[in-house]
């Protein structure tokens, strides 16, 4: 535990001269981001709960916000491939661009790489997916620490030095201390006292490095007693430093007894981010009360050997999401939770000599949840020829406007406590959600199981498909250039496993590489086949 020295409690007249509640947390090595403690060798960071968090809690809606913040920088170019500027994109990048072939396309204008469709194609066919083009701000600092900063705190002004949902929770509770709130309004997994949550002397979000802390803390941790202290500056200090200690020991009991009273009815990866989320998903099944949630995905800070790591890191993501929602739908929460990614930058359009990417400005941020009423895109996609000196992306879209919307929106916080809280104004976007909403859980993403993939052997190529609906099909081949070679099959097939063979249609198809389409029902798949002859 975090030991107080026996002098501090001796009161002097010095102390309301020479102490204040910053210089004392300083003191005990405490300051910085906000109030991190070291708790039996745990390094943790709180920050109290106040009227706006209290009200967020006591929502009926019941709404939640999870931010996912990509830590080191996401490169949005190969996250969201523009298609239709393709030849600018792979002339910037020679050696780590996605080929057409191995794209899932979105539209006709933009696709991801296919090593995430199997698991974000549920939320684009289901109308719970929105894309955010090209947001970021006025000169964008490129570096990882002041970047973070001013995506957390809003602006670039370096004289603030309070985050967006910091200047909420600013007004303490008068008897906090002694009255804490039953749940924590906010939790935040890895990332130890991140400025978004930062007021000007406290970190407001219950913060965990990972999630085995729980257990260590709560089987090792004793109540402070916050009433017996002196009537002095430094014993209002002894009194904050306890009512912390307190605060972090019950809500992490809180927060494992939550999450005892529910089970993962899907298997989360093995991940941090999975770990993060599988309890997560958990605590809001329970009813926590708990509003905003943020986990850290780190290593995107992609210099060097970029596809191979790129990949890691956007499988994660993906399949951690795929999991957390289809976990959240049997208790039917799913469509209460909105999840958003936000990076700290993006990277420059020009790949570097490392086969990776340097430091960028704009990029996309993505929105997950049936609340988003339709997938699709919001903005206007950066020009890959108009660029800043030394590279890199002109920004379309000020974040803060995602931020406004989101607050003002899924959160339902009133515009004109919003605005004195957001460093400038904000445009109200049109995301897909208001505070008057009402979304059905997405089912499906777990109703449906669908799978199709070209299979090969001696002498016959074939597409295999494998679903558990019957339905009506339209199949059909294109060469690399997208031109249509031919209706493969057109008609219904039942439940079950089917191979559709290409090399019996057509038997003298000339060698290459092909895309082949399926259209099933209203919703569209493709994947590449290769031909040999």
């Amino acid at each position: 535990m975090c030991i107080i020295h026996k002098d501090h409690l001796n009161c002097n007249t010095e102390d309301h001269q020479n102490w204040n509640r910053r210089s004392f947390m300083q003191t005990l090595g405490l300051g910085g981001l906000g109030a991190t403690l070291m708790i039996n060798g745990i390094p943790m960071a709180y920050g109290q709960p106040t009227p706006l968090t209290s009200a967020l809690a006591s929502a009926e809606s019941g709404r939640v916000l999870l931010i996912i913040r990509l830590q080191g920088g996401n490169d949005g170019l190969n996250t969201i491939v523009p298609i239709y500027d393709y030849d600018n994109y792979a002339n910037a990048r020679p050696t780590i661009k996605h080929e057409l072939t191995n794209l899932y396309r979105l539209s006709n204008d933009f696709g991801m790489p296919n090593y995430v469709q199997e698991y974000l194609e549920p939320f684009w066919e289901c109308g719970s997916m929105r894309i955010v083009h090209g947001t970021g701000y006025q000169n964008q600092n490129l570096s990882h620490f002041t970047g973070t900063d001013n995506i957390s705190k809003g602006t670039d002004d370096e004289l603030i030095d309070t985050g967006i949902y910091g200047n909420y929770f600013e007004n303490i509770y008068p008897d906090y201390l002694l009255n804490l709130p039953e749940a924590p309004p906010a939790v935040q997994i890895g990332g130890i006292g991140d400025i978004i949550f930062k007021g000007t002397e406290s970190n407001f979000a219950f913060t965990l490095a990972n999630t085995q802390q729980l257990e260590r803390i709560v089987s090792n941790g004793n109540l402070y007693d916050v009433a017996d202290v002196p009537d002095c500056t430094r014993g209002s200090q002894l009194r904050y430093v306890r009512g912390i200690l307190n605060a972090t020991l019950k809500y992490s009991g809180v927060i494992q007894e939550a999450a005892s009273t529910q089970v993962n009815t899907v298997e989360f990866p093995d991940t941090q981010l999975g770990r993060a989320l599988a309890i997560i998903s958990k605590t809001i099944k329970a009813r926590m009360n708990t509003s905003v949630y943020m986990v850290n995905l780190n290593g995107f800070d992609t210099h060097a050997n970029q596809p191979e790591r790129h990949q890691e890191l956007l499988t994660n993501l993906s399949q951690a999401l795929n999991a957390f929602y289809k976990d959240l739908v049997p208790e039917e929460r799913d469509s209460d939770v909105l999840t958003m990614t936000i990076s700290e930058f993006g990277r420059r359009v020009k790949e570097n000599g490392s086969n990776g990417t340097d430091h960028g400005t704009a990029a996309p941020m993505l929105l997950f949840g049936p609340s988003l009423n339709g997938s699709g895109f919001v903005g206007e996609h950066p020009s890959l020829t108009n660029l800043t000196r030394g590279g890199n992306l002109q920004h379309t879209q000020d974040f803060i406007n995602v931020y406004g919307t989101v607050m003002e929106q899924w959160l339902c916080i009133n515009q004109s406590i919003i605005n004195q809280s957001l460093p400038r104004t904000y445009t109200t976007l049109d995301i897909g959600f208001d505070c008057n909403s009402s979304v059905s859980s997405i089912e499906c993403i777990i109703r449906e199981k669908f799978q199709h993939t070209a299979i090969y052997d001696e002498e016959n190529v074939a597409i295999r498909i494998s679903s558990n609906e019957g339905d009506s099909y339209e199949i059909a081949l294109y060469n690399i250039l997208g031109q249509r070679t031919g209706i493969l099959f057109e008609g219904n097939l039942d439940a079950g496993q089917h191979d559709i063979s290409v090399s019996e249609k057509w038997p003298h198809l000339a060698s290459g590489i092909y895309i082949y389409s399926i259209k099933k029902g209203n919703k569209k798949y493709s994947k590449k086949i290769i031909i040999e002859s």
